[in-house]
């Protein structure tokens, strides 16, 4: 650990982000980009997994809605979205 502090310190990553030198901030903006590219390829398809169920009901309940409004608004839930059900 006190290696990396001293390392740190070496290159001025202690100070603010207006300190850091232009390499620096080009390869800490190119492992955030990396790192969040495979965090997202990760997480979404787990995500969608799990929210597979509730997407299928959206798309069922949209196709509905496109096709019979004044039925789809009928229903208490749905009736009271303002966007959907406007009078």
């Amino acid at each position: 650990m006190d290696y990396l502090k001293e390392l740190a310190g070496r290159a001025n990553l202690g100070a603010t982000w207006e300190a850091w030198s232009p390499e620096y901030r080009i390869l800490a903006i190119a492992v955030a980009l990396v790192l969040a590219y495979w965090l997202l390829r990760v997480a979404v398809p787990a995500v969608v997994r799990v929210l597979r169920p509730l997407l299928i009901v959206v798309f069922v309940l949209a196709a509905v809605w496109a096709l019979f409004p004044e039925a789809t608004c009928s229903i208490e839930l749905i009736s009271k979205l303002p966007v959907l059900c406007s009078r």
